[in-house]
């Protein structure tokens, strides 16, 4: 009986394709995390060794104890997901490294969504200085951001996420970062640009067989903050030229999807 009632089961769980939802901050990605969720999943199998993410109080532990990046281990826990025969569903704020995603793409659909990296960049700054919690809270000026380590690598959020180099890595050889985020993302399930949100959508209900209702989450705790620096544009300036990897990454991801 036992026997029976697993092969049921495994027959069951078999109807559901894996996913792994690679939430790149300030995109969009709490609203699609929860749509992808509900489009695709029954709400039963919510808080089971079926469908999980990348948790946050967990890895800043191991981080802690082991004396290693957060993101490092962040993408351990990622690995230990995807390699879980079990595991339908995860997703979290977590690097999709080339290496990765090769290992894991033919039998995990990886998705994401991207956003135009001056306006994720501006989000990102502003979000992180006005918001009530202390988890990455900065209380640093924009003019004074712009030059910390910090501002440096947010503008390379793309590049850190997708092509496996480090910030380092990423400024010393810039085109081997484009070209190698470029060419992870082509790998992705779906993968597309914020701008072209029904475009994105479609891709994943043709991908998915569903039809996906995506609302509006985490709005900008200061959204004049943002027009003032949009308004300025020396600072703008800067952004654009601390974006300049992100936004090559971005359009030729847009000009794919689109393409498609």
């Amino acid at each position: 009986m036992q026997e029976l009632l697993k092969q049921q089961a495994e027959k069951y769980l078999a109807k559901y394709p894996k996913i792994f939802f690679c939430h790149v901050p300030k995109c969009a990605g709490v609203s699609l995390s929860k749509a992808i969720y509900a489009s695709v999943y029954p709400s039963v199998l919510k808080g089971t060794k079926f469908a999980s993410h990348i948790d946050l109080k967990s890895s800043r532990v191991s981080a802690e104890l082991l004396g290693i990046e957060m993101m490092t281990a962040r993408e351990s826990q990622l690995i230990s997901h995807l390699d879980n025969p079990h595991m339908l569903y995860t997703n979290g704020h977590c690097i999709a490294r080339p290496s990765v995603v090769s290992k894991y793409y033919k039998d995990w659909h990886f998705l994401t969504i991207l956003r135009d990296p001056i306006d994720r960049y501006i989000s990102e700054y502003v979000y992180n200085r006005f918001k009530k919690s202390e988890w990455l809270k900065n209380d640093t000026d924009i003019e004074e951001y712009l030059s910390t380590p910090t501002g440096i690598s947010a503008g390379m959020t793309y590049a850190k996420y997708f092509s496996g180099m480090t910030v380092e890595e990423i400024l010393a050889d810039k085109q081997t970062a484009i070209d190698a985020s470029v060419a992870n993302l082509r790998q992705f399930a779906v993968a597309g640009t914020l701008d072209d949100m029904d475009g994105w959508k479609q891709k994943f209900d043709a991908t998915f067989n569903t039809n996906i209702k995506v609302a509006s989450k985490n709005k900008s705790p200061n959204q004049g903050a943002s027009a003032d620096i949009l308004n300025n544009p020396a600072l703008m300036e800067q952004i654009r030229s601390l974006c300049e990897v992100d936004t090559a990454i971005y359009e030729q991801v847009k000009g794919v999807s689109k393409a498609a």
